[in-house]
């Protein structure tokens, strides 16, 4: 009988608050879980947006620097050629744009992730060229 009384004063959780806590859990898993697996690859995708961004912004300024100096504007493969195109040891990236052409391909990767193609627009003497992932 002394067992009786001891558990009489003492007090916890019922099964219905644990089972709604165990549900509550497994909900937000559901949710967290796939948004966790996709985080790498999102996270490359967006170092792919980053790159391309940086290649029309070095575009950019060849482009506005040939644009400036004493020569002008020549060509699109002058200003294409002096264009730095290392953007670091995480990018795997390869573009040789035809000669006055536009669309022309290239391709890019980041951290090993998927081999992305990319399209040139060439630059004239009144805009730079431009990259970007679709046609």
């Amino acid at each position: 009988m002394k067992t009786l009384k001891t558990l009489k004063g003492q007090e916890g959780f019922t099964l219905v608050e644990i089972i709604a806590v165990l549900i509550i859990l497994g909900i937000l898993a559901a949710v967290a879980v796939p948004r966790y697996i996709d985080l790498e690859a999102n996270a490359k995708s967006r170092a792919i947006d980053a790159g391309i961004s940086e290649l029309n912004g070095r575009e950019s300024l060849v482009w506005a620097d040939r644009k400036i100096s004493t020569s002008g504007w020549e060509s699109d493969t002058i200003t294409f050629g002096k264009m730095s195109k290392d953007l670091g040891s995480e990018y795997v990236w390869q573009a040789q744009p035809a000669p006055d052409a536009d669309n022309s391909p290239g391709t890019i990767k980041f951290k090993g992730g998927d081999t992305i193609t990319i399209y040139r627009n060439k630059s004239a003497s009144t805009h730079p060229g431009t990259w970007r992932r679709n046609l």
